[in-house]
């Protein structure tokens, strides 16, 4: 870490007052010593004022000293939190590091377009197609019963318009008594789409099964 000389270089106005108060001290002294200036013994004032300088002195490189230490204690403290963000920054660059590593490791999924999962089995009933026996059937029955009514020629148109009522009649019966049951597999692909598969008897496959469509057929994944 770089640090400014010049601020190191500088002396703390307090610590220059403290020893310009030394220095004042000394001079008194001095003066004292060599006759300039009154001695101690006649008068009691010029101790007391020796005294005060003295205490000053000394009071201003107290204070002098306890503000280079908190100045100190900044420089330290300022040290520290530089130490420890550049610190945090490092390890921050480290994990989004590794966490690009991880990113362009990692393999993209490939999506199935033949694949998906069954949503729904539904029945459907439709009318079986008719196979000629209730209109017969029924032509029969309706031909011997207008054969029943009236002589003649009569007779005859009961007979036919009873076997065209009773074929018709035999036809709607046959297609009403006669039913088939198919179902719908309604399958949900991996890709977004619906695809419904027709079965004609009841399908081996359950809601939620995964499949995979084969030739036009579900397998089972």
């Amino acid at each position: 870490m770089e640090t400014n000389n010049n601020s190191t270089s500088r002396i703390h106005p307090l610590i220059a007052a403290a020893a310009v108060a030394v220095l004042l001290v000394c001079l008194v002294g001095v003066a004292a010593m060599t006759g300039l200036l009154p001695n101690s013994n006649s008068s009691g004032s010029q101790k007391e004022a020796i005294a005060a300088l003295e205490k000053e002195a000394a009071d201003k490189a107290a204070e002098a000293q306890a503000a280079q230490d908190r100045a100190d204690q900044a420089r330290l403290e300022a040290d520290e939190r530089q130490a420890a963000a550049a610190k945090a920054a490092k390890q921050a660059q480290a994990r989004e590091n590794a966490n690009n590593k991880v990113a362009q490791a990692a393999p993209v999924a490939q999506v199935c377009s033949n694949c998906g999962r069954i949503e729904s089995i539904r029945s459907v009933q439709t009318a079986a197609k008719p196979s000629g026996v209730g209109i017969v059937g029924g032509a029969v029955v309706g031909g011997l019963l207008g054969n029943q009514i009236g002589n003649g020629s009569g007779r005859s148109l009961a007979t036919v318009a009873g076997a065209v009522g009773g074929g018709y009649a035999g036809n709607e019966i046959e297609k009403h008594t006669r039913t088939a049951t198919t179902y719908e597999v309604r399958v949900r692909m991996e890709d977004g789409r619906i695809r419904t598969f027709p079965y004609n008897n009841p399908p081996n496959w359950n809601t939620g099964d995964q499949v995979r469509v084969v030739d036009g057929y579900l397998r089972a994944r």
